[in-house]
């Protein structure tokens, strides 16, 4: 039985009774955003006295394609336990949550505030050094308070999540891989092509690893899940449906190496890897230098692991297509310079 608010739902009684906006008139509902996983609408609600309130309302994809990849990867169970729970123990800017509910038929509703005075970052033509270091002081905010936390790490939305679905993506990934290089076979370029079909070879040595600094990572963080301040020095992060445990550096290579063009990502990255580890240090955490550097190189491969997934199993448009295709492409130039599959291979004759 379904007890979740869908967006119909939304009237002026319910906005009353669960926004705390006692003197709504009006509700007025327009869809906002490109989600591939979610749909996101904005509530905007006309109160007697003439002014307007605005809140995100964000529920299950419409698409049975995407819907179904979020309850087997239990997206949506991920994104609400991140609001109830985890938001208020980081630093991290997020948008405030008014509600939140999700039910066994994995309906749900997010009701969060509204960030429209803040500005969209266009994936395709690369963030500034600014950005880049208000986004990494933000992954300080996150991995930070979380570093170490056993007692939240075992929760059952979160590190048991992932250890519940590694059996299946020990399965599945290979032939999402395959599935991309035959989709994707006239679109990608001869190193792309080549390091894919390595790493496909190589997809056990790669998840086989155990960083000494586990925190809870955001594990999509990218432009697009980021929202600049109307300063341009500070941001808000959104889209915390992909949660998990593991190396601090899984956040921030992918950030890095898929947000920054590669030019600016080949001259400023290491200069910028310091500049988080000095922001993590603020939180009590010591990340020795060498361990971040070979932490790094080897999560510079995953972005490509999780956008050659991503890109076979949402549904597929114009856009997502040029956006994931670009996106490996920055990863794979990235994981090239650093010799990934280098740190890879020392690792696996290591253990």
């Amino acid at each position: 039985m379904r007890t979740v608010p869908t967006v119909d739902d939304l009237t002026v009684d319910w906005v009353r009774d669960n926004l705390g906006v006692a003197h709504a008139v009006s509700v007025a509902v327009e869809s906002v955003g490109a989600g591939q996983v979610a749909n996101c609408y904005r509530l905007r609600v006309q109160c007697e006295d003439a002014t307007t309130r605005t809140f995100i309302a964000k529920t299950p994809s419409a698409d049975e394609t995407s819907r179904a990849t979020a309850a087997l990867q239990r997206l949506y169970e991920r994104e609400v336990a991140f609001y109830e729970h985890l938001a208020p123990l980081i630093s991290t800017r997020t948008p405030a949550c008014h509600f939140a509910r999700r039910d066994d038929e994995d309906n749900f509703l997010l009701v969060l505030e509204d960030l429209s005075a803040t500005m969209n970052i266009d994936q395709f033509s690369g963030i500034t050094l600014d950005v880049a270091r208000a986004g990494l002081r933000e992954l300080a905010g996150l991995h930070g308070p979380t570093h170490a936390r056993d007692d939240l790490h075992d929760a059952e939305w979160l590190g048991a999540v992932a250890q519940s679905l590694r059996p299946l993506y020990a399965a599945v990934v290979p032939i999402l891989f395959d599935q991309f290089l035959e989709r994707y076979d006239q679109r990608i370029d001869h190193d792309t092509r080549q390091l894919v079909s390595t790493l496909r070879e190589r997809l056990d040595d790669y998840g086989d690893y155990a960083t000494p600094h586990p925190v809870v990572t955001h594990g999509d963080f990218r432009t697009d899940n980021l929202l600049v301040e109307l300063d341009g020095e500070h941001i808000a992060v959104v889209d915390w449906q992909t949660i998990g445990v593991g190396s601090p550096m899984l956040d921030v290579a992918y950030f890095l190496s898929t947000s920054l063009g590669p030019d600016d990502c080949a001259r400023h990255d290491e200069e910028l890897l310091a500049y988080y580890v000095e922001r993590l240090a603020r939180f009590g955490v010591v990340y020795d230098w060498s361990l971040a550097r070979r932490e790094y190189a080897r999560y510079t491969l995953q972005p490509i692991v999780m956008l050659v997934c991503a890109s076979v199993i949402v549904e597929q448009t114009d856009r997502g297509d040029l956006m994931f295709l670009e996106m490996i492409r920055r990863a794979v130039v990235a994981a090239s310079r650093w010799h990934a599959l280098e740190e890879v291979g020392r690792r696996a004759v290591a253990q």
